[in-house]
């Protein structure tokens, strides 16, 4: 059962990290929803009672309602306020709406009562860094890797945190921590390749994009554009 919800917490927040990179790229809905079709979201979480309880949220997401999927969470929550993963879930319709301080406070809930799933602490720094809590942020991404040391997204949120607070050097060691675990991800070459741009290092700049062209060339034309 456990590790079928940490695989929600995986989905969604591959799609919450690609709605980050759409405040500032307009690439977030393509990234974000070939990931939450409902058979994806079905294979994600394999037990079949967690399957059934979830499979009414699958939709939602498919759709882009966001405000659909936030009030659905809160109905399923009025009447069990102790079920983490529906703070998970609500926690992810206000990150797509950009509302990152609701998003904060439904997966602060979130890890107090489901505190050993790793892709909880995951939303939640990453939600704390979209507030600029750098300090909080990395708190929780450490409690995600302490749970999960081969978690590449939280290599990732711990990258962008040390990126976005100057510490190039460190944010680097996170973002090739990722890549060791997935080569592909995405994610981490885009960050890699923001620090290329602002530290006008060219080789690690044309490698990232490289590999972004690969991998997913929206997200490299948009590191042109960053």
């Amino acid at each position: 059962m456990r590790s079928a919800l940490r695989g929600l917490g995986c989905l969604v927040l591959a799609g919450a990290m690609a709605a980050g990179l759409s405040a500032c790229a307009a690439i977030a809905a393509q990234a974000a929803m070939s990931l939450a079709t409902p058979e994806l979201f079905a294979t994600m979480i394999g037990d079949a009672q967690v399957r059934a309880e979830f499979r009414e949220a699958a939709p939602l997401m498919k759709s882009k309602d966001w405000l659909g999927l936030i009030v659905l969470a809160r109905q399923k929550l009025a009447s069990d306020p102790k079920r983490g993963q529906w703070w998970e879930i609500a926690g992810y319709g206000h990150l797509q709406l950009g509302e990152n301080a609701l998003a904060r406070d439904c997966f602060e809930q979130a890890v107090r009562l489901i505190p050993e799933e790793g892709g909880a602490w995951n939303f939640y720094a990453y939600a704390l860094k979209n507030l600029g809590d750098t300090r909080r942020g990395l708190e929780a991404v450490q409690h995600s890797l302490q749970i999960d040391p081969s978690s590449g997204t939280a290599y990732v949120i711990l990258g962008d945190l040390r990126r976005e607070g100057g510490q190039s050097q460190e944010a680097l060691l996170a973002y090739n921590r990722a890549l060791e675990i997935d080569r592909a991800d995405v994610f981490a070459w885009y960050g890699m390749g923001l620090i290329g741009k602002r530290t006008r290092d060219a080789a690690l700049y044309e490698k990232a994009k490289k590999a972004l062209e690969q991998l997913y060339k929206p997200m490299a034309e948009q590191l042109e554009k960053a």
